[in-house]
């Protein structure tokens, strides 16, 4: 066997068969050795991702219930890494719920000598996440759990937590090119994002004690927004610090989880921020948290919701510099918050809603305070600081449209600094506010101001310029008004504390306003300046005190209307149900009768009112008086006076001192006391005018009876005395030279024959002097003294035209009823020696009144006057057949005078030829008295008188020849009016005749009337 041996060395030495042999032999330690090589290789290259792949897929199936696909699983056992290419994890329904290009591991093999799984490198390449949610708690992430959940086996359901991380030391973990996948099908408008691609570096990741390392992650965003995280961490204990950054993360997503709250429409905007941490793990568990150097920009921002549709809220910038948070301390400060140019747009609805308030996010359920399992320990309290929060260059819109028209106003230039602010009980910071409105002017604010426990705010106000137009459309809502101008300045220094107790002092100034009655769009009231040198306002106490109140050129419009009522009475706006102007008023003993005081209306009772006092330069006022006979109006100019102290809550009266000038040289004076507050209980006001031109009545005159006025001058003494609402008034009304202009048409005027009137009033000096008192209670609902006014005045008139003999007498001291009736016997004209008399009595009272004419209308009463004027005429025709000197001589003539009955025996024989004269004689034919036996004889007398009435009944009166007479009798009157100087004949007026009866069948009464000349 030796020598075989070594006969086969050469040999084998040359085909080197012996070595191998000497691997190839079990025997052999090597070749064991490369067995497991082998093994080791083919296990490794082969074995291991075969196994990797069907254990993952496998255990992922029944844990999960979800199926996983694997492209590729490569293991290299010599440098202990695995790579798995092309991983999917599918839901039930197909889509995918993660996966990834590649995903390699490099295992060291010191994890051996350090007790810890050390890895020099960890890295997943093209990962993609998808998460989805369909409804609240139910998702794809809820349902993959649940389903995990129900496949572990129940032994594992029973195992305890080790209660602490594996060791682990990660030298460099990578997830490159990842992205999530986001959607939300819970909104209405359903959310779906996209995020990536998502990197993440990390050196030195561990578990390990006292190993510090460096990471970075960087994760990409839509629209080039990006989370980047640089930093150490440690995961035992947790510990970690570094830099946390977001840049151009947009919020657009945002608004389909803010929907569903909040009635928004879109957000628009743009967040970067950038701070420093530290992260630490407490002894006891807890994580303690500090944040530093936070800086912040909200940029781009825009918000559009609410109804109707806005975007009521646009800004370019909100910055947050100088940030702090201390957590568990539960304290944040920030050394700076600004924001720049922001434009806000709100408004007030129909109910009187803040479209503002709609944003409030709604309440949280309180938790039940019976369940002890839903109490949770409250948190603890934060301690805020903010160095400075500041707005600049903002613009508000406001408008409220509570009211119809709306109103509208507008902020420019506002800026807000708050600085020092804090959450702390009794904190003070100070407060800094200025801007102007858009429609003018200027607002500031210069103060401090307390948040907790009670809001306080103090400090001086400022406002300039302010338009006084912008109260418009609060004020016609109350008043038909209308302000077309006027300027607000003031300075004040106020206080505020809690919702309600406000007070304020400081002074006031208005210039330029200009208020207009836009019932009669006429100006109602203003002035060039009004100040008050200090005014004290107090809300909680309701009072108001001013000192004293100057006014610069003042204007105002004061119309009395026929019952006393102004033209400010009917300022208010009538609502629905509300008593009407011309309603009768409420008096006061109405009201404590049906209405008592009520809790509500002491609450709602005016604030009390101290005015020191008022003065009025350069005034100027447009005054009429419809109450008074003849409607009266004027304007003051150049007025200057005084109002003493003004107490609503006094029952002292106000002295009243005015005085101003009327037209050109005319005169205006106020005197006197009144209760401003109450004047049915205390007024005692004297008016007086002087020199006034009546010329500008013409108006109101036309407006009262008809007629125009063309010149004249007024003095007016107006005295009302009201005590506790019983009037005593004295109107005394002076005119002279009044000249009464044409008639014109009015309906309404009254029928009163003022020109006449006038006439009859008018002395010899052109004046007319009228006293008109009044009196009544003022209470009374039937009362009003321009009805009171007028029915006195109208009475007077009445008196005067229809009785105007009476007033003239009453010039001479006659006081006769018939002082203008004159008297004619029938067919006579000449005027008797007492009416001669009365002639002359008139014509002296005539001159006392110049404006007089005398209207002269003959009169005849045909029952007298025609037998009168058939006698005469018969007469006159009987004494043209009689002898010259008998007809000289007769007066009276006796129908037995012979030549005389001759001469009638002729003229009836010759009216009546085919009546025979001896038929007449027949019929007065009769034997004499002495001898009623004896022959026939004429009864001369009788037969005479027969036909004497024959004759006159033959006589032909026409009216014509009555009217003749009337006539006559006129120019008698006329010519005895005219027989001495003192009356000018245009005075003396002949009208046309009038028939009249005799009132005891003998004399004819013949009235005269008066017209104005």
């Amino acid at each position: 066997m030796t020598r075989q041996k070594h006969a086969d060395k050469p040999e084998t030495r040359g085909k080197r068969e012996p070595g191998w042999r000497a691997w190839s032999s079990p025997r052999r330690k090597r070749f064991w050795g490369a067995v497991l090589v082998v093994l080791y290789t083919l296990s490794g290259f082969l074995v291991v991702p075969w196994a990797v792949k069907s254990v993952a897929i496998k255990t992922l199936h029944d844990s999960l219930g979800r199926t996983a696909t694997i492209e590729r699983v490569r293991f290299n056992p010599y440098v202990l890494s695995l790579e798995v290419n092309r991983f999917a994890l599918l839901d039930p329904d197909g889509v995918t719920l993660a996966e990834f290009d590649r995903f390699f591991a490099n295992v060291q093999l010191s994890s051996l000598f350090r007790w810890a799984w050390t890895f020099r490198e960890l890295s997943l390449e093209g990962f993609n996440v998808r998460f989805e949610r369909f409804a609240p708690g139910d998702s794809r992430l809820t349902r993959l759990l649940a389903d995990q959940a129900a496949r572990a086996a129940p032994e594992a359901a029973n195992e305890q937590d080790s209660g602490g991380l594996p060791r682990l030391l990660v030298h460099n973990l990578a997830l490159k090119n990842g992205s999530i996948h986001f959607r939300d099908d819970v909104p209405a408008d359903p959310v779906e994002l996209r995020f990536g691609p998502v990197d993440v570096s990390i050196q030195q990741l561990n578990t390990l004690p006292d190993r510090d390392g460096q990471q970075r992650v960087t994760i990409a965003l839509p629209h080039n927004a990006r989370i980047e995280w640089q930093g150490s961490i440690d995961l035992a204990p947790l510990r970690s610090e570094g830099t946390l950054s977001v840049e151009n993360s947009r919020l657009d997503q945002t608004i389909a989880y803010l929907k569903a709250l909040l009635p928004l429409d879109s957000i628009e905007a743009v967040l970067s921020l950038r701070t420093k941490y530290r992260l630490n793990e407490m002894p006891n568990g807890s994580v303690q948290v500090e944040l530093d150097d936070l800086q912040g920009q909200l940029k781009d921002v825009a918000v559009s919701g609410l109804a109707p549709a806005t975007e009521f809220l646009a800004l370019p910038a909100i910055s947050v510099s100088g940030g702090s948070l201390r957590y568990p301390e539960s304290q944040l400060t920030i050394d700076n918050i600004r924001i720049s140019d922001p434009r806000l747009v709100g408004w007030l609805d129909e109910q009187g809603q803040l479209s503002w308030q709609k944003l409030q996010m709604p309440e949280a359920k309180a938790p039940d305070p019976g369940n002890a399992d839903a109490a949770t320990p409250a948190a603890a309290e934060w301690r805020l600081g903010i160095g400075e929060f500041a707005v600049e260059n903002a613009q508000v819109e406001f408008e409220d449209r509570s009211i119809q028209p709306a109103a509208s106003v507008g902020l420019q230039h506002f800026a807000v600094t708050v600085r020092d602010i804090s959450n702390e009980e009794n904190a003070v910071f100070p407060i800094q506010v200025s801007g102007g409105l858009s429609a003018g002017g200027e607002l500031a604010f210069d103060g401090e101001m307390t948040a907790l426990p009670e809001f306080s705010l103090r400090g001086a106000a400022t406002a300039g310029s302010i338009p006084l137009a912008l109260a418009q459309p609060y004020a016609q809502q109350q008043l038909n008004i209308l302000v077309e101008d006027g300027l607000l300045d003031f300075a004040a220094d106020l206080a505020l504390e809690g919702s309600a107790a406000m007070t304020a002092m400081g002074s006031l100034d208005i210039a330029s306003l200009r208020i207009v009655d836009t019932r009669e769009n006429l100006p109602l009231v203003g002035w060039e300046r009004l100040v008050i040198d200090r005014f004290e306002a107090a809300t909680e106490s309701g009072r108001l005190e001013l000192s004293l109140v100057t006014f610069d050129q003042p204007f105002g419009r004061l119309v009395i209307k026929e019952d006393l009522s102004t033209n400010l009475t009917g300022l208010l706006v009538t609502a629905e149900g509300a008593v009407p102007d011309d309603a009768a008023p409420t008096t006061v003993s109405d009201t404590a009768e049906t209405a008592p005081p009520t809790a509500v209306e002491a609450d709602s009772a005016p604030i009390a009112l101290v005015i020191g006092g008022t003065r009025i330069r350069d005034g100027a006022m447009d005054f009429s008086d419809l109450s008074l006979p003849l409607p009266f109006a004027t304007e003051i100019r150049q007025m200057n006076g005084t109002i003493s102290t003004l107490n609503s809550s006094s029952a002292a009266p106000a002295e009243i001192r005015l005085e101003g000038q009327v037209d050109e040289y005319g005169l205006a004076r106020i005197e006197g006391a009144m209760n401003l507050f109450d004047p049915v209980h205390n007024t005692d006001v004297t008016m007086e005018f002087r020199n006034l031109l009546m010329s500008s009545l013409s108006p109101y005159s036309v407006e009262f009876a008809g007629r125009k006025i063309d010149e004249g001058k007024l003095n007016l003494d107006l005295k009302y005395r009201i005590q506790e609402s019983q009037l005593q008034g004295q109107n005394k009304v002076v005119m002279s030279d009044l000249v009464l202009g044409d008639e014109v048409d009015n309906p309404d005027a009254m029928s009163l024959p003022l020109g006449l009137a006038v006439a009859l009033l008018t002395d010899a000096n052109g004046v007319i002097d009228i006293d008109l008192p009044v009196q009544g209670d003022i209470n009374n609902p039937e009362f009003a003294i321009g009805g009171v006014i007028l029915k006195a005045f109208v009475g007077l008139v009445t008196k005067i035209v229809s009785a105007p003999f009476r007033l003239l007498g009453s010039l001479i001291g006659i006081e006769s009823e018939d002082f203008g009736q004159f008297q004619f016997l029938g067919g006579r004209s000449d005027l008797t020696p007492p009416e001669l008399e009365k002639i002359a009595q008139l014509r002296e009272a005539l001159q006392q009144r110049p404006e007089l004419a005398v209207k002269v209308s003959g009169a005849f009463a045909p029952a007298v006057d025609v037998p009168a004027l058939q006698f005469q005429r018969l007469r006159a025709a009987v004494l043209e057949r009689v002898a010259p000197e008998y007809a000289e001589q007769a007066g009276d003539f006796q129908m037995l005078d012979e030549q005389i009955q001759d001469v009638l025996e002729a003229l009836f024989i010759e009216r009546n030829p085919d009546l025979p004269i001896e038929s007449i004689k027949a019929a007065h034919l009769a034997p004499p008295a002495d001898d009623p036996e004896g022959a026939a004889v004429l009864d001369d007398l009788a037969y005479a008188s027969d036909i004497r009435d024959r004759l006159l009944a033959g006589e032909q009166i026409s009216r014509q020849d009555l009217e003749g007479l009337a006539n006559a009798r006129a120019e008698a009157v006329s010519s005895a009016f005219l027989a001495s100087d003192g009356i000018e004949e245009s005075r003396i007026v002949l009208a046309e005749p009038l028939e009249v009866e005799s009132e005891d069948d003998e004399w004819v009464t013949m009235e005269l009337g008066v017209v104005a000349d």
